[in-house]
């Protein structure tokens, strides 16, 4: 199997320093479950990332994604929705709704990576990838994580976004999709809030 770059072995550093302090919160992320050995695994990794880098990968990561976020609906979602739809007062709610998620799942998707690389290079000092040893676990792990994050954009972008828009747009009871969207989010929401609890009672 491929090793990983120690560039893609710093982002599973920082990634590991992410969900362990989750972990240690408390919390959990409904989506991102892994092994006891996983856990073992991120642990070691996140002992390498000091929290001044930890809190600068996180920095750079939220300004770099803002800007891209910007740029990305000036140069994607305004064009697209001003050419197909020039009388926005005619514009139909689905449309809108499918062309805000595609926009969403095209500026989220490339936009985090990118996001995701450019804070990796200017928080991964020499002395932290100095530290990090690949193990042969790390890159199916690293691939994991990955397709987490991947299938978090696709659910946000294919039911949250359109969902929000429509059901703030139109009303709180504008059908059973709307009404679907809704249960969902608010299922969602009590899993993560039941899992955190049950987390707690057992410490």
């Amino acid at each position: 199997m491929t090793g990983l770059t120690q560039g893609a072995l710093a982002r599973l550093a920082f990634w590991a320093k992410n969900m362990t302090a989750i972990k240690s919160g408390g919390m959990e992320w409904p989506g991102f479950s892994y092994s006891d050995a996983e856990w073992a695994r991120f642990c070691a990794l996140a002992a390498a990332v000091s929290d001044r880098a930890y809190y600068k990968y996180m920095l750079v990561n939220a300004l770099v994604f803002i800007v891209i976020a910007i740029v990305g609906i000036g140069a994607i979602f305004v064009p697209a929705a001003e050419f197909p739809f020039p009388m926005p007062a005619e514009t139909g709610a689905l449309k809108f709704a499918l062309l805000l998620a595609g926009s969403a799942l095209l500026i989220i998707g490339v936009g985090l990576q990118l996001s995701l690389h450019a804070a990796v290079a200017v928080s991964a000092n020499a002395e932290m990838r100095a530290q990090l040893r690949q193990e042969p676990g790390d890159a199916p792990l690293s691939a994991k994580v990955d397709w987490q994050i991947n299938r978090i954009t696709l659910v946000m972008c294919g039911l949250l976004v359109p969902g929000i828009v429509i059901w703030v747009t139109y009303d709180i009871n504008a059908g059973p999709l709307i009404a679907a969207l809704k249960w969902i989010a608010i299922a969602l929401m009590a899993i993560s809030i039941g899992t955190s609890l049950r987390k707690q009672r057992q410490k």
